[in-house]
């Protein structure tokens, strides 16, 4: 009989299990009208993974909760206010309390009902707080009291089932204010639009991060800028080394500043197009008009938040073609300072060659005057010679005619003695 394991034997990939947890990370959970929702958001602070997730858990066992798993990323735990749910992101942290019935509490601001529920301490610098007021199409005038500016932005979604409100003020605790008007939604579907304003609220304030650093950079950049313009000025005019390696110095300092701010922030920016991508993703189902009075959703924030993600944009582009042109500026310094090398390395060569050719006419003179002073030694030994043989009769000139025929012989012979040598060494010396 055939039996068939439970399991395939197959080896999985080690990140297998997380790819397909994926797909369920940020689920959305089903909401019934009236309802409140409670969202917070926080960035990564000092405290560690290990440590944030010893004060949710000591959180959940305060309610009778159970603590997450240990490798979980996200957790929710029923509170007897209502559902709680934590989720772990790469950079940011949200707690959302979603809250039915009486619990609901339209009566009460969202900070008062987060005091009455004991959070954890906080896992870093706070950023996002949003309070949604999800009411009947019957309570749907009374809902708008809600919204506090008189500046609102009114989107119908869902084929006109459901209809979002917001003024995007903050209220005295600090939230961001939502009314979604329920005309027929499913309980499910109201779910995931909660969920989606929940998102374009926390990826808006995410992605105006990279704001703060667009503006304190951009003196930075206006300053190297001029400091570039003056330098190619001087470079235009630099005739010695000694001004070359002036403006070397001073370039070198202008693209390690540059540089330094690029490094710094790389990762800002790109997560500002990251959340910005996201953002104009869910501010997609926000663009029904919802009255003649008022803009949409994605129309009040796009015309609000758009200045700033293009400063964004445009101060990191400004960044990478400063640092560009600042290489360019390099090479140019680079080959003038190599060019003025060259002439002073040909201007020494030259004094070189005619130090060379001075040294070869001294060694010349030197040359003769040895071949005349050991000519006149070796002359003077000869005459020694020529004595003797006078003495002994064999020699028929007479002394000084024979002394006197021997002079030319003898240089002649020492100049080619000293040629040979001259050659031997030459030769010794590889030339």
């Amino acid at each position: 009989m055939l039996t068939v394991a439970s399991t395939p034997p197959f080896a999985p990939h080690p990140a297998r299990h997380a790819i397909l947890s994926e797909a369920h990370a940020r689920p959305f959970f089903r909401l019934e009208t009236p309802a409140r929702v409670l969202g917070l958001a926080f960035l990564r602070g000092t405290a560690s993974p290990e440590q944030v997730r010893e004060r949710l858990d000591a959180f959940a066992r305060s309610h009778g909760a159970a603590p997450a798993p240990a490798s979980a990323r996200h957790h929710r735990m029923n509170l007897p206010q209502g559902l709680f749910r934590w989720e772990q992101h790469t950079e940011f942290t949200t707690y959302v309390f979603m809250l039915g019935g009486e619990a609901a509490r339209f009566d009460l601001t969202g900070g008062e009902i987060l005091a009455s529920l004991a959070l954890p301490e906080q896992p870093g610098p706070h950023i996002v707080s949003v309070d949604m007021s999800l009411i009947g199409e019957d309570q749907g005038d009374a809902a708008m009291s809600h919204v506090q500016s008189g500046v609102i932005s009114v989107s119908d979604v869902e084929d006109g089932r459901a209809r979002v409100a917001s003024d995007f003020v903050p209220d005295e605790a600090g939230f961001v204010r939502f009314v979604i008007v329920n005309r027929g939604l499913p309980d499910r579907r109201l779910g995931s639009l909660a969920r989606d304003v929940m998102e374009i609220e926390v990826y808006r304030n995410l992605a105006l991060l990279g704001l703060p650093e667009a503006q304190r950079i951009g003196p930075i950049v206006r300053e190297v800028e001029k400091g570039l313009a003056d330098l190619m000025g001087d470079l235009v005019h630099q005739t010695t080394l000694n001004e070359g390696d002036e403006l070397l110095a001073r370039l070198t300092n202008m693209t390690a500043r540059v540089e330094s701010e690029i490094a710094t922030t790389k990762f800002r920016f790109g997560a500002t197009r990251a959340y910005g991508a996201i953002l104009n993703d869910r501010l997609s189902a926000f663009t029904v008009p919802a009255s003649q009075d008022a803009p949409t959703v994605e129309a009040f924030l796009t015309r609000r938040n758009a200045p700033a993600l293009r400063t964004c944009e445009t101060m990191e582009a400004n960044l990478l073609d400063l640092a560009a042109r600042l290489t360019r500026a390099s090479g140019l310094l680079r080959t003038r300072i190599d060019v003025e090398l060259a002439k002073q390395n040909n201007a020494l060569l030259s004094g070189m060659s005619e130090r060379t050719r001075m040294q070869l006419r001294l060694q010349q003179t030197v040359e003769g005057l040895s071949v005349a002073a050991i000519s006149y030694y070796v002359i003077g030994l000869v005459g020694y010679l020529l004595k003797a043989g006078k003495e002994s009769g064999w020699l028929p000139l007479p002394l000084d005619v024979a002394i006197g025929l021997s002079v030319p012989l003898v240089v002649a012979v020492m100049w080619v003695i000293m040629r040979r040598l001259r050659r031997l060494h030459t030769s010794a010396d590889g030339f």
